[in-house]
């Protein structure tokens, strides 16, 4: 009977083991996405076609790579459209969808605040666009060019870049380790330190402004994007 019941237990352990590993094997992980901090944190999901499914209460977001530019198409799905498997709902179920070129720059999902998506924006220039949709109006609420951005309290803190080409950018921010920065191959950004509520989209600018290194982005003209 002891030995009976102890096969019984393994089995058990086997198969509970077995099923973690294919569960672990299909690509869910929450704590991996590159997502802007303080947005909500999703379960994602790796599909074989090569999209990505952000998994949340309200919605699933589905990403996948554009076939003829960089970026990626984005599809939003209320939890009950579509398959139970996020990586196989139908694109016509989609509650909406954003083109990977829509809004002038190559789109990339970055996180989702309540109603609100946001968007990376390589625009094809010398900074980076954050773009955020309104969910349920299918509208864009924010754009403004930035870096390093979180979300705490209700409200958007980030850094808006602004164009170092103007001489009076560069005689507004003192920089003195600009050229040092450059010689390492780094790229140098002029910032205002800036903050949005999120309820009332309202920005609000804190006139304190300094410079920082980082990689480059890129000085390429985006290709035309077309839907």
């Amino acid at each position: 009977m002891q030995k009976f019941i102890f096969s019984t237990l393994k089995i058990t352990i086997l198969i509970v083991l077995a099923t973690t590993y294919s569960y672990s094997e299909q690509g869910y992980d929450g704590d991996k996405a590159k997502l802007i901090p303080g947005t909500e944190k999703p379960t994602t999901k790796n599909c074989e076609e090569g999209g990505t499914a952000y998994i949340y209460d309200d919605y699933v977001i589905y990403t996948e790579a554009s076939g003829d530019f960089d970026g990626a198409n984005v599809y939003i799905y209320a939890p009950t459209s579509g398959e139970q498997d996020p990586c196989k709902m139908d694109r016509k179920q989609a509650h909406y969808w954003i083109g990977v070129g829509e809004y002038g720059g190559v789109n990339k999902f970055v996180g989702k605040y309540g109603n609100l998506l946001f968007l990376d924006q390589w625009t094809g220039r010398n900074f980076k666009r954050l773009v955020a949709i309104n969910i349920e109006t299918k509208s864009l609420v924010f754009l403004d060019t930035y870096t390093k951005p979180e979300i705490k309290d209700g409200k958007l803190n980030y850094f808006k870049t602004l164009k170092s080409k103007r001489e009076s950018v560069r005689e507004k921010i003192p920089c003195p380790d600009a050229s040092k920065w450059e010689a390492q191959g780094k790229q140098v950004l002029y910032v205002e330190k800036m903050s949005t509520d999120l309820d009332t989209m309202k920005k609000t600018a804190s006139n304190e402004f300094s410079c920082m290194p980082t990689d480059p982005i890129g000085t390429t003209k985006p290709r035309s994007y077309g839907h």
